[in-house]
């Protein structure tokens, strides 16, 4: 596969022959806890450096604190608003109910590194970022010779490592700043420049504007630090760490937050940085070890479509451009890699999940605080996980979940409703942030939202279906039980008919009798997927545990009474239990679809007049949209077999995203739609602004056009677009417990592989194969023995 890789390297590198001149236009490094952008500049370098526990707020928070309102009293006077039709009313007590927000994920420090070198004459500037390899790497042309530069975030020490290598030799000048509040000033410690500043303890995000909207508190606060390394002989000047003359200069990188308050007597985080930032004996053997230990992952899962010869050495930025108009499969193909590259140098076990921008955040607030929004897309952050073979980058996710249900979750729950289990609603942060945000003014069609901890808990049941581990599954039933034991408490009955109130359809609004728009109702189509989704799930678990407990059946029954999905006159699916007229007919969420995908209670085999009516519900709400509903389209089509709509929806998520409207775009971009989705020029996807889930969604969607699965078949090439008639992928990873190769030419299958994943044990098992070119048919797979499978003469 490897092998693979490096002669198809369009399909895994971007490349660019101009500096960046913004944010999205650098190149992004990450082990998960460390990430770095490198803007390749000629002469020198910016690393935008950021550290995955780099948060406002602090451990142990009151997770109530703010909220006005609280109780199943106050629970009880929302449903009754709800029940006499006085919506106006509900809202406004559920504003009551509100914490201020979630707290931000912090930009850390910029590192400006600048060589004493001759002029730059002509510099010949090549600027690449090597996905198999997590190296960002540019050079130039000197009048003294060619200059190198590499940057990486070292999947071995953890360090970010940035090298320098000059045909002649060179001094460097180097110099680390941050929009945080200092604590120390720049200082030599056991020769490693250190710096510590304070992180706020509340960061508004950018729609809040409070007199303070950022607060530090220096005697309780959490402190940041970022030590660097020089392997050369360097001194400190006014700030400026400068070397010595070399042709080699290899700078590691060391970054960390301090556990608790300063004040605690915990690790300081200068220390903790100083740990990372050790200064490597060899530095080939280095990167060489950090190579090994990136495409141990990054090796398990390739996408091979062919592209136009002549896009090969083309810049990045140009091939976007010219994809508008002229077919390019290996775009796609680039796309889906760079996705799975995301998502493994910004989910690693031992950190924090993934937050809307990854691991990389250059602002103070960041977009949308730059935290966890938990109605779509912290979820479709992990969609490629399991099934491209990353397992192991799920796991942060799911330790946040587990940890979540068990703290503030809990609390929340409880004396915000009375309820039992634990809940999350619709924003969330380092700590677990689990009450309504939006500081008593919020909308709450976006700030309330029981059902975000029921989504996220049906992460673990995915883990299992791929994985097959009983034993894990039994250390996620408690996470499953108390996710239930919300819902009970939520779901309302009479005992023939059950319903959930208050109730939303996640950032959306219909228009009550005045034309007013609102967004509480009761049983949000949304809901009852989500509860009888959960149902099932817990009674499968049940089962394959052996469990009796007797809440499962009861949440089955229960669930089974919610309201059925409707197809409204039009012959869409209903997003509200009784027929509404939307606020915004081309609203980027289609939350009452989860039943289409994710989820599969809406299939074109088991239920094709659902499925037909989710179909026009796509069509009716636009094709047009933000990047990570773009990508969501793309899968919901996938699920409904239509490679056409695929297709369109990849070309449009994959335009140039030049000019839309970002916090970075600059005086001169040109207007566009404010939720234009597209790609910045270094792959990021727009909402706009960057939102890493747009990426991490597109990759999903690819892999749901190629192969889907079910625990006992596999269905091969289910949506594939027109446009990529000849092509192969390794690494598929299924429900069926088996990985999946395949190549297909002309549209048709020519060979499928079937391995069986190591977790399902020793067992051989049987797998129904469905195909385009290939008879439908049970295969039997045995642990250690590929399954081969070609088309028969006809």
């Amino acid at each position: 596969m490897l092998l693979s890789m490096e002669i198809h390297d369009d399909l895994h590198t971007v490349r660019y022959r101009s500096p960046s001149r913004l944010w999205t236009d650098a190149l992004p490094v990450g082990n998960g806890l460390r990430g770095a952008m490198s803007a390749g500049r000629v002469g020198g370098e910016r690393l935008w450096l950021n550290d995955a526990t780099a948060w406002s707020g602090l451990p142990g928070a009151d997770p109530m604190a703010g909220v006005a309102e609280r109780g199943p009293q106050a629970l009880d006077a929302v449903r009754a608003a709800v029940d006499r039709g006085d919506i106006g009313a509900a809202e406004n007590l559920l504003r009551r109910q509100q914490s201020p927000w979630a707290q931000a994920y912090l930009p850390l420090a910029t590192l400006e590194l600048e060589l004493e070198a001759d002029a730059v004459d002509t510099p010949d500037l090549r600027r690449t970022l090597d996905f198999t390899t997590g190296i960002a790497a540019h050079s130039y042309a000197t009048a003294a010779g060619r200059v190198r530069h590499e940057t990486w975030a070292d999947a071995a020490t953890g360090a970010i490592v940035h090298r320098v290598s000059a045909e002649s030799p060179v001094r460097v000048n180097l110099r680390v700043d941050s929009l945080l509040r200092a604590r120390s000033a720049p200082a030599l410690v056991e020769d490693a420049l250190t710096v510590e500043w304070w992180l706020p303890i509340d960061a508004a995000p950018g729609h809040e504007h409070p007199p303070e909207p950022v607060r530090y508190d220096t005697a309780g606060g959490r402190v940041g630090a970022v030590v660097v390394r020089a392997s050369t002989p360097a001194a400190l000047t006014d700030g400026m760490l400068r070397t010595t003359a070399s042709r080699e200069h290899t700078f590691t990188i060391g970054t960390a937050t301090s556990p608790g308050p300063a004040t605690s007597p915990s690790t300081s985080a200068s220390s903790l940085a100083a740990s990372v930032a050790r200064a490597p004996t060899d530095v080939d053997a280095l990167r060489s070890r950090h190579i090994d230990a990136h495409r141990e992952l990054y090796s398990r899962c390739a996408l091979v479509l062919p592209s136009p010869g002549e896009v090969a050495e083309l810049d990045t930025d140009d091939r976007i451009r010219r994809a508008e108009q002229h077919s390019d499969p290996g775009l796609a193909a680039l796309a889906f890699h760079y996705g799975r590259y995301l998502l493994m140098s910004s989910s690693r076990p031992g950190g924090p999940p993934a937050n809307l921008q990854g691991i990389w955040n250059a602002e103070l607030p960041g977009p949308w605080s730059s935290a966890y929004t938990t109605n779509i897309n912290l979820q479709m952050a992990y969609w490629p996980a399991e099934v491209t073979s990353l397992p192991e980058c799920h796991l942060p996710l799911l330790q946040f979940i587990t940890d979540a249900s068990r703290t503030s979750g809990q609390i929340v729950a409880r004396e915000l409703y009375g309820a039992d289990g634990w809940v999350m609603h619709h924003n969330s942060d380092l700590w677990g942030h689990a009450t309504p945000v939006g500081s008593g003014h919020g909308d709450p069609a976006w700030a309330f939202w029981p059902l975000g901890g029921v989504w996220l808990a049906l992460h673990l049941w995915e883990r299992h279906r791929f994985s097959g581990d009983l034993q894990q599954l039994a250390e996620d039933w408690p996470v499953l039980e108390q996710t239930a034991r919300f819902a009970l408490s939520w779901i309302r009955s009479d005992d023939r008919h059950a319903w959930t109130s208050p109730s939303t359809s996640p950032e959306n609004q219909y228009l009550d009798e005045d034309g007013t728009p609102r967004g509480v109702g009761v049983s949000a189509t949304m809901d009852v997927m989500l509860l009888r989704e959960l149902a099932d799930v817990c009674a499968r678990a049940a089962e394959a545990l052996e469990r009796d407990d007797v809440w499962v059946p009861e949440l089955s029954r229960l669930t089974a009474m919610l309201p059925d999905p409707r197809v409204s006159e039009r012959g869409m699916l209903q997003e509200w239990a009784a027929p509404q007229e939307d606020a915004d007919p081309h609203h980027r969420h289609l939350s009452h679809l989860i039943g289409l995908f994710p989820f599969t209670q809406i299939t074109p085999e088991a239920t094709p007049e659902l499925a037909a009516a989710a179909a026009a519900s796509i069509i009716d709400r636009g094709a047009e949209s933000t990047g990570w509903a773009l990508a969501w389209r793309a899968a919901m089509w996938a699920r409904l077999g239509d490679g056409e709509r695929v297709q369109q929806q990849l070309r449009m998520a994959l335009r140039p995203a030049d000019g839309v409207p970002g916090r970075d775009a600059g005086a001169d971009a040109a207007p566009t739609a404010a939720h234009r989705g597209g790609l910045y020029r270094n792959l990021f996807s727009a909402h706009p602004p960057f939102q890493i889930d747009g990426n991490l969604g597109l990759t999903a969607a690819i892999a749901e056009a190629l192969v889907q699965s079910q625990e006992d078949s596999v269905l091969v090439l289910p949506a594939l677009p027109p446009e990529w008639p000849d092509g192969s992928v390794r690494g598929i990873r299924t429900r069926a417990g088996v990985t999946v190769d395949v190549d297909w030419a002309s549209g048709l299958v020519t060979r499928i592989a079937l391995r069986s994943i190591e977790t399902r044990g020793a067992e051989s098992h049987s797998i129904l194969v469905r195909a385009p070119g290939v008879h439908d048919e049970t295969h039997r797979v045995v642990p250690g023995e590929p399954t081969i499978i070609e088309p028969k003469e006809p």
